[in-house]
């Protein structure tokens, strides 16, 4: 990764010159530069920057050997000292990739989730996936067409995306309902009183490059139609989805409307629209991280919406882009 694109990358999270700046690196060796490399981008700025490399390899041998005695409290009290945790990964974060007793596995799981509960109540919490060979396998693309796509959205004008991004929140600010037009004659409408729009532009989950809210959860009412609709590891094309008192119904499209059927009723439960900013994302390509993000594109998502202003719990989030145009 190119490390002017790293220098604009920090820049945007929103360091300031006097925080401490946890680099949590989830990668092995062979990729540590990267990480280093963020390193220096931090101390330019004039904050003081910290590793933590969560290397599999590593983890796999510490934990085999690990006592009941490791990583007392002591230990994860010094992660609430930072103010700032750039959550720098080169591959799926959190999976070990080995096969070890369960008890020691036990151990492993308990080590993260005491380490995150520290780590997520820090000021900022921002994720950078990078464009490698592993994260291209998890996004289900081809590895040359990821790294292209993930570097050229990373390679933007950070200002001027907060900028836009502010622009269309004040248009948008205090405007209790409005209506998504999309197709020949799909009209979806959305309840937003007392909810708020919210930014990103860099500084929480990257590639960014959207503006999103909450609607309120049963209000949504009518129809939306997408030209290309990806869900579950297929693409369909001419969906149409029927929602009523907030919640998808029905589709045009026996699979789609027979996945929704078997979900539980909070995971039908339209809980987001937004709109992506990002000028390079041009199309979509079945990688949400990316689709959502498309400049010109809008995007509602089903199930949990509580951790961003809503009131829905799920156990899953999952988005849908499309093209239309919106009335307030």
């Amino acid at each position: 990764m190119d490390k002017k694109v790293i220098s604009k990358i920090v820049k945007a999270s929103g360091i300031s010159a006097d925080e401490m700046v946890l680099i949590h690196f989830w990668g092995e060796d062979a990729d540590k530069e990267i990480a280093n490399s963020f390193m220096v981008a931090v101390a330019e700025i004039g904050a003081t920057p910290v590793l933590l490399q969560q290397s599999r390899s590593v983890n796999r041998n510490i934990f085999l050997a690990v006592k009941e005695s490791c990583f007392s409290e002591q230990y994860f009290e010094l992660f609430t000292k930072f103010d700032t945790v750039l959550d720098v990964f080169a591959y799926r974060p959190v999976i070990l990739g080995y096969e070890i007793d369960k008890d020691k596995f036990e151990l492993y799981r308990k080590y993260m989730a005491q380490l995150f509960s520290k780590l997520m109540n820090c000021k900022r919490f921002t994720q950078i996936r990078i464009p490698t060979a592993a994260n291209a396998e998890e996004s289900g693309l081809d590895t040359q067409d990821y790294i292209q796509r993930m570097e050229r959205a990373y390679d933007v004008d950070y200002n001027a995306i907060y900028e836009a991004c502010k622009e269309a929140r004040e248009r948008l600010e205090g405007v209790n309902k409005v209506l998504l037009r999309t197709g020949e004659n799909c009209e979806l409408s959305f309840e937003l009183t007392d909810r708020v729009w919210h930014i990103d532009a860099g500084d929480g989950d990257l590639p960014c490059g959207e503006i999103y809210i909450a609607p309120v959860e049963d209000k949504t009412q009518g129809t939306v139609y997408f030209e290309t609709f990806y869900l579950d590891d297929a693409n369909y094309k001419h969906v149409i989805l029927h929602i009523k008192d907030g919640l998808i119904s029905n589709s045009n499209q026996p699979e789609i409307t027979a996945f929704f059927e078997k979900q539980p009723q909070e995971n039908r439960v339209v809980c987001e629209l937004g709109f992506g900013m990002n000028p390079n994302v041009t199309d979509l390509c079945g990688y949400i991280v990316l689709d959502e993000k498309m400049c010109d594109s809008f995007h509602i998502a089903v199930g949990a919406n509580n951790m961003f202003g809503g009131t829905n719990a799920a156990s899953d989030h999952i988005d849908f882009v499309g093209h239309g145009t919106i009335v307030l």
